[in-house]
């Protein structure tokens, strides 16, 4: 997807966007506790403060998800997950689940940092086209996941893969000394009017009321993230406040 050119210009970006102080992004710049201390674990709705990210959103990322889909699409959501050592991955989901509404969605992950079965790649699995059994955290039931054939997307900096709305997928915990991050844009065919403003506000509303529910804290709709919260002084208003 990107050229080495490219691949370093994406991982200044990151690298300053990671710099943010934690708590200090309305959307969500989230902590996690690992083995050498704090380290930011989420960015979520990246684009709406960045322009760099924005331009890859909305440019290659953009039309990877249109081919994919085969129609024209709007991205309604980005973020960018951080794994730096030690640092938490996801127990099996789905996109369709996890995004409230949504009829169809296509993500795309690009890798920012090599992602290999030591630093905690992706892991999909094949031949899903419906909505599987949840359990109470919203994440695929245990005995459904373990009889699908999961297979890991190891990538380089720079490459992609596409994620559709029914693949399940999960991660596991980087047990390298470096980093693993990666950007994920998800988009919804044009014509189903899903919009950014739409699922940022069912995000919200739906994370209160299920972490009110449960008290279980959420980097997302679901319960996927295995990670421990850091909680944070800053509490964000209606603003941004990091530069």
């Amino acid at each position: 997807m990107l050229d080495r050119t490219e691949v370093e210009a994406l991982q200044g970006w990151v690298d300053g966007i990671e710099a943010w102080p934690a708590g200090s992004h309305r959307w969500g710049h989230y902590a996690e506790a690992t083995p050498r201390g704090p380290a930011i674990c989420r960015t979520e709705n990246v684009s709406a403060c960045h322009g760099g990210i924005a331009s890859l959103v909305q440019g290659v990322l953009h039309d990877c998800a249109a081919d994919a889909i085969g129609a024209t699409v709007v991205a309604f959501k980005d973020k960018v997950n951080y794994k730096q050592r030690g640092g938490a991955g996801f127990r099996p989901h789905q996109d369709a689940v996890a995004y409230p509404g949504v009829r169809r969605v296509m993500s795309v992950l690009l890798a920012i940092d090599d992602c290999s079965l030591e630093s905690g790649c992706l892991w999909l699995a094949d031949g899903v086209d419906e909505v599987l059994p949840v359990d109470d955290r919203g994440v695929v039931r245990s005995d459904v996941a373990d009889g699908l054939g999961w297979y890991p997307a190891e990538l380089r900096a720079g490459d992609a893969v596409c994620i559709d709305g029914f693949a399940p997928h999960y991660s596991e915990a980087n047990r390298t000394d470096g980093a693993r991050r990666v950007v994920v844009a998800s988009y919804a065919p044009a014509a189903d009017g899903y919009t950014r403003e739409h699922y940022y506000a069912a995000r919200h509303d739906t994370m209160q009321r299920a972490s009110a529910q449960d008290g279980r804290f959420r980097i997302s709709t679901l319960a996927d993230f295995e990670g421990t919260e850091v909680d944070v002084e800053t509490i964000v208003g209606d603003h941004c406040t990091h530069p």
